[in-house]
C-alpha cells in the first residue's frame, strides 16, 4: 500500500498562542492532536513543515521540534526521512490507554524457554523502518522463534534489530532461557526506559500454524511491542503470535 501524498495545500495565517502559564509546546500539540484524532488529518497524510509550522504559529523551532516528538512518542505522527513527518494511519481511532512496566513483561517470561528458528540479515517490513527510524537502504537483522511452556508452543515471535544492534548478536549466544529485553540491555549496556504495545486478532496461515502445532485459520492474539532507550531511540521491535488456548491477557482496573 502506497503512501497518499496529501499535503496541507492553504494559505497559511498566524495562530496566536495564549502566552499564560500553560507550555506553547503543550498548547501546540493538543492543537494539532485535535485534528488528527477528529481525522481533520488524515493516516499517511504529511504535516506542514518545522518552517511552516514556526510561521503558523509564531513559535520557535525549539517549541515545534518538542511538539513533534511528543506526537511521535503518543504514535499519532512517525516521520519518514527525506519525505518529511506524516499522520499515522489509524491514528484517530479510539484507542484505551493502559500503562504497566518492563519488569511485567520480564516476569511474564519466567518459566518459559525459546527455541531459535532462524537469524538472518534481511530487508524490514514498512512499519518497522517506522518503528526503528531507518534509512530507506538499511536492513535489520530478524530473530525467528518459537516460545514454549510445558504444554508446548505458545507464541510465535518475530523481533526485529537495528543493524548496529544485529550485528553485535550471534544466534549461538541465544540459549532456551535467554530473556530477549534483558539480552539486548546487556548488549546495548543501557536498560529500556519504555515499550509501546499494541493488541490485535487474527488467524492464523499456514506457517504460523505449523510452528505453534495448531489448524491454520485458528484465531490468535497478536501483540506488536517496540521499546525505546531512555533518550528516544529506538532499540528494537517485535511481533508475536499467541495461541488463544494457551496464552490469556487479563488486566486489573481500578479506579483512582
Amino acid at each position: 500500500m502506497g503512501y497518499r501524498e496529501r499535503c496541507w495545500i492553504k494559505e497559511l495565517h498566524t495562530v496566536v498562542l495564549d502566552q499564560g502559564p500553560t507550555p506553547l509546546y503543550y498548547q501546540l500539540k493538543n492543537i494539532l492532536k485535535s485534528r488528527i484524532v477528529s481525522n481533520e488529518l488524515k493516516g499517511n497524510e504529511r504535516l506542514p513543515s518545522e518552517a511552516e509550522l514556526c510561521k503558523e504559529y509564531n513559535v520557535s523551532r525549539a517549541t515545534v521540534r518538542h511538539t513533534l516528538s511528543e506526537l511521535m512518542e503518543d504514535g499519532l505522527i512517525y516521520r519518514d526521512r527525506g519525505r518529511g513527518t506524516f499522520v499515522t494511519e489509524g491514528a484517530g481511532l479510539k484507542r484505551l490507554s493502559l500503562k504497566g512496566t518492563i519488569e511485567n513483561l520480564i516476569a511474564a517470561g519466567k518459566g518459559t524457554r525459546i527455541k531459535v528458528l532462524e537469524y538472518k540479515e534481511m530487508t524490514p517490513p514498512p512499519n518497522v523502518v517506522k518503528t526503528l527510524q531507518l534509512g530507506t537502504t538499511q536492513k535489520v537483522f530478524q530473530l525467528e522463534i518459537v516460545r514454549l511452556i510445558p504444554k508446548g508452543p505458545f507464541g510465535y515471535s518475530f523481533i526485529y534489530f537495528p543493524p548496529r544492534l544485529g550485528k553485535m548478536i550471534s544466534s549461538k549466544e541465544l540459549t532456551e532461557k535467554t530473556e530477549i529485553i534483558t539480552f539486548v540491555e546487556e548488549k546495548l549496556k543501557t536498560k529500556a526506559h519504555r515499550a509501546n504495545q499494541a493488541i490485535d486478532v487474527g488467524l492464523a496461515d499456514k506457517v504460523v500454524a505449523e510452528n505453534l502445532s495448531i489448524k491454520p485459520k485458528t484465531p490468535l492474539l497478536i501483540i506488536e511491542r517496540d521499546y525505546y532507550a531512555r533518550d528516544g531511540s529506538p532499540m528494537f521491535a517485535t511481533i508475536t503470535y499467541f495461541r488463544s488456548d494457551l496464552y490469556k491477557y487479563r488486566i486489573e482496573l481500578t479506579r483512582t
